[in-house]
């Protein structure tokens, strides 16, 4: 299709009726040519207009003005790790920490002749719940990444580096190691040798996770919205309080939950002649410490100092929701929901 395009030289602008393939072989091959001979021929010269090249250093004054130099921005000093632990231990007495340890000794003390009647529920929001810390994660990483222009660069560079490693980890993926295993093949290949039965199948039964559905939708709410904060930093800074919550308390129920098997175990799956797929257990029990490290260089990059309450919000947050969502669980162990 014919068009009008314009062929520029460094001296020059030429416009022609070709086709726009042609006219981009004539820039690259003819303009220079074009240059000289319109300089040296009256005819050519008529036909191809020619434009002024202003001097650097030679500016027209009257037409451009210098844009007003603007001081740099000072930035507020972040906040040191000192203080996130501070905050972390808060959590040690928090509501989550009793709902968990509730929970384990239920767990530990469960019989035999109960244990398959009242675990499949629970299974059942383990595997819900499991999976949507996946898209917690990728929610609290957004936060951070659209603070583009708000914050500065290499803070929000440093917290995303350090917040992505355990979003791959998710997925099987770790630092100068082959691919591995997603969490959730683990956890799969876990309930397995739990229970002789596969996970397929209790998806298939379609009973919905009411608690972990409810959890879900507290944590996806309050990191969507930043906690109800405006600015757009502050929203970040309260998405990573969200993550260190989220991290930490993962540390004390791995832990606890890879205990409680254990002794599950030596009471009685061994006679029943089940062999515990451990992988998925021992990956978070080990590898929980070093993901709340990551949260901690993560924040420790990016959230002012001055933000250290909206940290404790966020925490306080999740710490007051997953304690719902276990004692709920211990209320099925139980027998009473």
């Amino acid at each position: 299709m014919a068009s009008n395009t314009i062929v520029m030289s460094r001296t020059v602008v030429a416009t022609s009726k070709v086709s726009t393939s042609k006219a981009t072989k004539n820039a690259l091959r003819c303009a220079p040519l074009r240059s000289t001979r319109a300089m040296h021929s009256p005819r050519l010269a008529a036909r191809v207009p020619t434009v002024a090249v202003m001097s650097p250093d030679r500016a027209d004054t009257k037409t451009f003005t210098q844009a007003p130099k603007l001081a740099p921005k000072e930035l507020e000093p972040t906040i040191i790790r000192q203080t996130i632990k501070d905050l972390e231990k808060e959590l040690d007495m928090g509501v989550s920490v009793k709902a968990l340890r509730r929970f384990n000794d239920l767990l530990e003390n469960m019989t035999e002749d109960v244990w398959e009647a009242r675990m499949w529920r629970v299974w059942n929001e383990f595997a819900h719940n499991l999976e949507t810390f996946n898209p917690v994660f990728t929610a609290c990483m957004l936060k951070v990444q659209c603070t583009i222009g708000q914050s500065d660069y290499v803070r929000r560079d440093e917290c995303l580096r350090n917040m992505i490693q355990p979003v791959a980890g998710e997925y099987g993926m770790h630092n100068d190691e082959p691919m591995g295993k997603t969490h959730r093949k683990l956890f799969s290949e876990w309930y397995t040798s739990c229970t002789g039965e596969s996970l397929e199948g209790l998806m298939a039964a379609g009973v919905r996770p009411v608690n972990s559905e409810q959890l879900f939708a507290c944590m996806m709410r309050d990191i969507t919205t930043g906690g109800g904060n405006v600015d757009g930093v502050e929203q970040a800074t309260y998405a990573l309080g969200y993550n260190l919550a989220v991290e930490y308390m993962a540390a004390y129920e791995k832990t606890w939950l890879l205990e409680s098997f254990i002794k599950i175990d030596n009471n009685f799956l061994k006679a029943q002649g089940r062999e515990q797929e451990w992988m998925f257990l021992e990956v978070h029990a080990m590898g929980e410490p070093e993901h709340a490290d990551l949260g901690h260089n993560a924040a420790a990059a990016f959230v002012p100092a001055s933000q250290k309450h909206i940290l404790r919000a966020a925490m306080q947050a999740h710490d007051r929701d997953f304690a719902v969502f276990y004692n709920a669980l211990c209320d099925m162990i139980e027998g009473t929901a």
